[in-house]
């Protein structure tokens, strides 16, 4: 397990599988350069699970489509979860609030 960890702790952070975390992809939103380019995690990124039914929006088209298969939803931090991605993480330090 490779854990980009935070450097600010938090007593209700835990380690979280990237693969089970739904985020907004790079190219909507970008990625953190801070974290790219120093490979340091300032604060851990925040989590909500996901449940129930995937919502239908206009055009037939769902609402978090990339939710499906997945645990939790990036509320705050999706900029760093692709960051440590391409830094070669495979978990990230994170806190789960309720959704």
């Amino acid at each position: 397990m490779n854990v980009l960890q935070s450097q600010v702790k938090k007593k209700n952070s835990q380690y979280l599988d990237i693969s089970d975390l739904a985020f907004i992809p790079e190219k909507y939103r970008g990625i953190n350069k801070d974290v790219l380019e120093t490979g340091i995690l300032i604060n851990p990124i925040v989590v909500y699970p996901i449940s129930g039914e995937l919502k239908m929006g206009a055009g037939g088209a769902f609402y978090r489509e990339g939710s499906i298969g997945k645990k939790y939803q990036v509320h705050k931090g999706n900029s760093r979860v692709p960051a440590a991605l391409k830094l070669g993480y495979s978990h990230i330090e994170g806190i789960i609030i309720d959704g």
